[in-house]
């Protein structure tokens, strides 16, 4: 009931499922190879970009998908970790590469702590919350010795060409995708995923069955805060500079929400789709057109899938899928099994 491939019980079925996962393998092996292969500066930068957000929007998925909280401070624990690598090298020189776990554990801390009161929350309120936030955080940022406020925090470059490091990152955020979206895989098809479908739901129903509602999202908004920390923190090593505006900047917690709701929230497929498909169209856009225009167009190709694309990529594929399991019934005139 969690996901769009269902456990097959055909040998068609079976082929179709077996076909599915064979694509998804031969897209991460093209991957690879191009990363290994590749020349394409841009490209691989590009790439590189499109493997971050997706690891974001996973890490949001988890809460904001399957529990159906709409979180937009997500940039929130972004900042968090970013600025733990860079502080971390700003006094202690110490790489942010070896700091990042260090990043996702304070972001998670800062996810509990903030987590307490929110994640009692629900609806228009939980969301609106998450954004003051954000922006009380960036202000933090801005006032704060330690931060060195808007003068922001310079690592150290690699000492690698221009290609070698996007080579590099882009190595690093495919693999912490592959890694985020295993653990994504896993929860769905665990009990807590059933527990976080219940909580989107229907959350009083679910805390009526027994369902520790409270334990269950304070959990997973520690799991996705350690994430969404431990990325920022490899984010701040790839620009080699880090302020407040930029690295708290609201657009990213937006961008998240809107390749989650696009790919298809709630499975764990949506994030791979969603990434790609906004940032490469926002591109497009951006070199075609003027900002403003650029926005414009954006919001009503959003506004277009919410109406006609509910659910979105990933729920257009799961009706086409509930609707072609149909036909031989409805040729029959045979009741479902």
């Amino acid at each position: 009931m969690f996901s769009v491939f269902l456990i097959p019980t055909s040998t068609g079925s079976r082929a179709a499922a077996a076909a599915v996962w064979a694509a998804w393998v031969a897209v991460l092996i093209g991957l690879a190879a191009y990363g290994l292969f590749g020349t394409r500066l841009f490209l691989l930068s590009t790439l590189a970009t499109v493997f971050m957000y997706a690891v974001l929007t996973q890490a949001w998925n988890l809460l904001g998908g399957y529990g159906g909280y709409l979180n937009f401070g997500l940039v929130t624990f972004f900042g968090i970790g970013a600025y733990t690598t860079g502080i971390l090298f700003q006094y202690y020189e110490l790489s942010p590469f070896l700091t990042a776990p260090v990043a996702g554990l304070v972001a998670a801390i800062a996810g509990l702590l903030i987590g307490f009161p929110t994640l009692r929350l629900r609806g228009a309120y939980f969301a609106l919350v998450t954004m003051i936030i954000t922006f009380a955080v960036q202000i933090l940022a801005l006032n704060l010795t330690i931060t060195q406020g808007a003068l922001g925090i310079y690592l150290p470059r690699l000492p690698l060409s221009p290609l070698a490091v996007e080579r590099l990152f882009y190595f690093v955020f495919l693999g912490l995708l592959v890694l985020v979206t295993a653990v994504v895989w896993a929860v769905q098809h665990s009990n807590i995923g059933g527990a976080l479908v219940a909580i989107r739901e229907d959350e009083d129903a679910a805390e009526i069955v027994g369902v520790r509602t409270v334990e269950v999202k304070w959990a997973v908004n520690a799991v996705s805060c350690f994430i969404v920390g431990v990325t920022g923190g490899l984010y701040a090593q790839r620009i080699a500079y880090i302020e407040p505006t930029g690295t708290f900047s609201f657009d990213i917690s937006l961008n998240v929400v809107l390749m989650a709701v696009i790919g298809g929230a709630g499975t764990w497929q949506g994030p791979l789709i969603g990434a790609p498909v906004v940032l490469l169209v926002a591109d497009l856009l951006r070199v075609t057109v003027t900002s403003e225009v650029n926005r414009v167009i954006f919001s009503l190709i959003v506004i277009l899938i919410a109406l006609f694309v509910p659910g979105g990529v990933m729920g257009a594929v799961s009706r086409w899928r509930r609707a072609r399991a149909a036909k031989p019934d409805d040729v029959s005139g045979s009741p479902a099994p």
